[in-house]
């Protein structure tokens, strides 16, 4: 017997074999007339953030931009102009409704971004250019901006191709992205193309083919395989394939993005660095990105190429050398924050624990989450000394040793702090599939993967970002360097 489908179940059945955001958008806003989410879209009132200081402000500010008192209303920006206010960007509230969020919310943003533009384009004979810029200056610098964080994942790191692009064909991408491992060859395909190349360059086609075209790459991204040793040259060949050959400083220079990756040391005595145009200007992306893939005991640690003076490449920091910047701090927030004024962290995660479960990290209560994260700490703690013990005074040189031990810690190692999580739902019964190599069907699942789950987070982000991204633009149309 045939079990009739409700509107509701035939919108999921659409969303799910949605191939565009447009598709997807679509059947998610009609599941949520046809289920009654557009009636809590409509109420107001609940106790996931403070609707009743929203919706005053929003009366407050449209009121006054229809009057077009704009000292009022510049006083009343300075005054109220701070990332989550009254909660609105908390998870709760894009955890109801497919698509969106509460109506009000919407309203204000959109409001406070008008206002926003109203001020840049007053005349000045009511607002000074410098009143607008030590204005502009000082709502950036509280307000704060996005960060893009990719992770690891071995060869699924794929997955982080299809947020990519999901976010780029919003126009939601930031401009400050970290990637560390799989996460720092995606980071640097973004942050080394301009807009024109880069939706070509996340297309299937182009990232098997560079897999494809480099000799003997599949025993490369079959990272343990005890009937022959690992072939570095060909990862090599394969960064040389999708990343041009630019120093941070370059790539930034070209492309307007801040990109940023993380190694680790060789000796536990070295720090682990952060390299970005700031902090690196003239190191090489590709160097850096080999370096932070370099898993100890399995591919061989690298040593750091950089830009001399005399436009030679030359070796950066000679003596030290660098292995896999997940290994000390996968999602380098602090640092972000301090050097670009970060405040608001996208994480595009893939994580085997996830991968295995379809644990999501938004989705778990609060006690188990509390509960599950202390226990991961404390064995975070012990596989980190494990990992130390290897590398530093064992030596361990076996690849299965240490490919368990980076398994163990890549469970337990991501705290999961960013206030955005972008993961799989996929379960993979088998974690050894992070180190395989993949075909040109798994690559383009994975990025359709990616984008899937990044759809279904879009208008979080878009609501999210809507101040820091007028705030920057206006900044930028106007040449200011608030840096």
């Amino acid at each position: 017997m045939l079990f009739k489908q409700t509107p509701g179940e035939r919108q999921l059945r659409k969303m799910e074999s949605a191939r565009s955001y447009d598709k997807w958008s679509d059947a998610a806003n009609a599941y949520d007339h046809a289920t009654g989410n557009d009636d809590w879209k409509e109420f107001e009132p609940t106790q996931s953030y403070d609707y009743r200081s929203i919706r005053s402000q929003l009366d407050k500010i449209r009121d006054l931009r229809i009057r077009r008192d704009l000292e009022q209303l510049l006083h009343t920006l300075n005054e109220g102009l701070h990332g989550n206010i009254g909660g609105i960007g908390k998870p709760e509230l894009y955890n109801k409704a497919m698509l969106g969020t509460k109506r009000l919310i919407h309203q204000y943003l959109e409001e406070v971004c008008h206002a926003l533009n109203d001020i840049n384009q007053a005349d000045e004979t009511i607002i000074s250019l410098e009143r607008k810029e030590e204005f502009f200056a000082r709502a950036s610098h509280c307000y704060g901006r996005s960060a893009l964080l990719l992770g690891g994942g071995g060869t699924t790191g794929f997955f982080h191709a299809g947020v990519i692009k999901a976010l780029f064909e919003q126009g939601l991408l930031p401009t400050v992205i970290a990637g560390s491992s799989m996460g720092s060859v995606l980071g640097a395909i973004i942050c080394t193309h301009t807009d024109d190349d880069l939706a070509d360059r996340l297309e299937t086609k182009h990232l098997h083919i560079a897999l494809e075209e480099t000799a003997q790459v599949v025993s490369k991204f079959q990272l343990i395989d005890t009937s022959k040793n690992i072939n570095t040259d060909t990862f090599v060949a394969y960064i040389e394939k999708v990343i041009p050959d630019l120093t941070f400083l370059e790539a930034y220079e070209l492309t307007g993005r801040k990109f940023n990756v993380t190694v680790s040391g060789l000796s536990p005595k070295q720090a682990p660095r952060l390299l970005n145009a700031i902090t690196a200007p003239n190191v090489y992306i590709r160097s850096a990105v080999q370096a932070s893939c370099a898993i100890y005991g399995i591919f061989p640690p690298v040593t750091l190429q950089a830009k001399n003076a005399y436009g030679e490449k030359v070796a950066y920091a000679p003596s030290q050398q660098w292995i896999d910047g997940s290994f000390l701090d996968d999602l380098p927030t602090k640092r972000l924050a301090r050097l670009y004024g970060v405040n608001h962290f996208i994480a595009s995660i893939i994580n085997p624990v996830f991968l295995i479960s379809g644990y999501t990290p938004d989705a778990e209560p609060s006690f188990w989450r509390s509960y599950s994260r202390a226990a991961a700490r404390v064995l975070k703690n012990v596989t980190t000394e494990a990992l130390q013990l290897s590398r530093g005074y064992l030596r361990v040189k076996s690849p299965v040793a240490n490919m368990g031990l980076y398994l163990a810690y890549s469970l337990l190692s991501q705290d999961h702090t960013a206030d955005l999580n972008i993961s799989p739902k996929r379960r993979l019964a088998n974690p050894m599939k992070l180190t395989q190599a993949l075909n040109s069907e798994e690559i383009a699942s994975l990025t359709h993967e990616g984008e899937r789950c990044a759809w279904e987070r879009l208008e979080m982000v878009r609501n999210c970002t809507a101040i820091s991204r007028t705030l920057d633009q206006i900044i930028h149309d106007r040449g200011w360097d608030f840096s």
